[in-house]
């Protein structure tokens, strides 16, 4: 991966040579860095550290516009260092964007970034919906044979139209809410088929195939 190969880059002698000139750096400056910030001093020393950054020569639309590019090159550096993302900006953008915000805090960004892949692409297909469902979670190894899946895809996959959202509340309903590794391997798969139904009721509902 790109972050690898970076990071690589840094040879051990290089490293050493970074923590030298740090401590040299420490050593030479004459002035004590306030590590305890609520010490009663530290109120003075940040205050004239302060004193020798002033903006008062830039102007507003100067500072505005660095730190939006700040900002962008920020957004950039942490792009390339999580490589998770980068397979994400290949995916339909809206459809994942609902997922994160609806399930984000139950299950890891990985297995909604699989799930919306699958679903995507699976719109396309002659596949029954619980078939569908099925396909959506095979590959996040769930420990589940594809009988077993279908079982219980089949009450969220024939749930009437229009009851497609209290299907799915249903089982989330009976899916603990705490860490995904910590729920059982029942309640991973159910919560895992749920999030795959709520992934092609959005699809449907935008008109994507």
């Amino acid at each position: 991966m790109a972050s690898e190969t970076r990071y690589s880059e840094y040879s051990p002698d290089f490293t050493a040579q970074a923590e030298h000139d740090l401590v040299q750096a420490l050593l030479q400056d004459e002035t004590t860095y306030c590590w305890n910030t609520t010490h009663p001093e530290s109120e003075a020393y940040f205050a004239e550290l302060e004193k020798a950054f002033v903006l008062d020569d830039w102007l507003e639309v100067d500072v505005e516009a660095r730190s939006q590019t700040l900002f962008a090159h920020l957004d950039r550096l942490w792009v390339e260092k999580v490589p998770d993302n980068v397979e994400a900006l290949a995916l339909d953008l809206p459809i994942l964007g609902a997922l994160y915000q609806r399930f984000a805090s139950r299950v890891p960004q990985v297995t909604l970034e699989t799930i919306a892949k699958q679903a995507k692409n699976l719109m396309s297909t002659n596949l029954c919906l619980a078939e569908r469902l099925v396909k959506c979670v095979q590959q996040l190894a769930l420990g589940w044979e594809e009988e077993d899946l279908l079982v219980m895809a089949r009450p969220l996959a024939y749930a009437m139209r229009g009851a497609e959202t209290e299907a799915i509340e249903s089982v989330l309903g009976t899916v603990r809410g705490v860490p995904f590794a910590e729920l059982s391997k029942m309640e991973q798969a159910r919560l895992s088929l749920a999030i795959a139904r709520y992934a092609f009721a959005e699809l449907e509902s935008r008109g994507d195939s």
